[in-house]
């Protein structure tokens, strides 16, 4: 069969077409993640931590905290536009955000939309574990605007890990560490900037994070470390961290029992979530695959009844040594998957910040851990 000159163009650019949507799919979707499907945002010498996602039309913008090294002496905030046209993510240039005025540390970012506007939230203060002031801003042309300090009820520090979070149409909520350590604490505000005296969960630990149900359940994650029986070389005891979650179903008045996320392995860190469309939520976490001494990113469903689902691996562990994930909702329902890879040797590392599209949600089936 012959074809008209018009009528072939056509056929090659179906061709060309599937052929790149077969590529995103195979390359850029299927889980394990491949070290091609993954852009390194960041390169040395800072390190990277948590990250927000402004989306407005077409333009994607990701704000992200950068640190100048493990000492946690200075931090500010920085961004980049995102592309994901025809199955790339490529980036723009890398830009600091400048506070009004100078501080060491600028960090803690959450992005909460807030009455359909989009509102970033961070803190400034001089040092790590100094107190801290928050702040909530637009950021406008790179440029943060109608800045206004958040009045919360509680001192806390950089330290304390504060995260926002967005529990109904009309409240706003955040999860905090005591600023002396290790108390965990909830509060709730009515206008995303006066808080109500903060409740503490009667659970200590660090690392906390709060996502929430579509159902209006909300779930506080958070991480713990437990002595062992083992000792180092120096005599001193051997420590673990595991990470747990508690849910409430009356918007944080009680909570129930702590339940860990993984009940194979003895080291959980850094655990994230994002709520699904079918109203469940995708918890992101790092422990080590058996054997390996680095840590590989993993995910699982959870439903409000406090079941989990299987296991999922999300990167491939030849990777590297993955830390710090931040699932983002696209406004096409894909995740946008941000965390670092911290090198062989933590303290040696580079710690910069890498991202990746994963087309589908976790399964939701029940069921006991997945080994790979």
């Amino acid at each position: 069969m012959k074809y008209l000159p018009g009528e072939w163009m056509i056929i090659k650019r179906v061709i060309i077409y599937v052929v790149i949507a077969f590529s995103f799919t195979a390359s850029g979707n299927e889980l394990p993640l491949k070290r091609e499907s993954i852009l390194r945002v960041e390169h040395p010498s800072a390190i990277q931590y948590a990250s927000a996602l402004i989306q407005s039309g077409t333009s994607n913008t990701l704000v992200y905290e950068s640190w100048s090294g493990y000492k946690m002496e200075k931090a500010w905030l920085r961004y980049t536009s995102l592309n994901f046209d025809h199955g790339v993510l490529d980036k723009g240039s890398l830009v600091n955000i400048l506070p009004e005025s100078p501080s060491n540390i600028v960090s803690s970012v959450s992005l909460v939309n807030f009455n359909g506007e989009d509102w970033l939230y961070y803190l400034e203060a001089r040092s790590f574990k100094s107190e801290a002031d928050v702040f909530r801003a637009k950021l406008r042309n790179g440029v943060l605007v109608e800045i206004e300090p958040v009045l919360l009820k509680d001192a806390i520090a950089p330290s304390s890990n504060i995260k926002f979070h967005r529990v109904s149409r009309n409240s706003v909520a955040i999860v905090y560490t005591a600023k002396k350590c290790c108390s965990l604490y909830f509060a709730l505000s009515n206008d995303g900037v006066k808080f109500d005296s903060p409740l503490d969960i009667d659970s200590s630990g660090f690392m906390p994070y709060l996502s929430s149900f579509s159902g209006g359940d909300i779930v506080y994650f958070f991480q713990k470390s437990f002595r062992t029986s083992q000792t180092q070389p120096s005599g001193k005891s051997v420590y673990i961290i595991k990470t747990h979650f508690r849910l409430s179903h009356n918007l944080g008045k009680t909570w129930t029992e702590a339940i860990p996320i993984n009940l194979t392995d003895v080291t959980v860190h850094d655990a994230k979530a994002i709520t699904r469309p079918d109203g469940n939520i995708d918890i992101y976490y790092v422990y080590p695959i058996q054997g390996s001494s680095g840590l590989s990113l993993w995910r699982r469903c959870l439903n409000p009844n406090g079941q989990l689902g299987v296991e999922e691996l999300v990167v491939e562990p030849s990777f590297g040594n993955i830390a710090k994930p931040t699932p983002h909702r696209l406004n096409t329902g894909e995740v946008l998957i941000t965390f670092v890879e911290q090198g062989k040797v933590v303290l040696e590392g580079d710690h910069n910040l890498h991202a990746a599209i994963i087309s589908r949600d976790a399964s939701c089936d029940i069921g006991p851990a997945v080994i790979q």
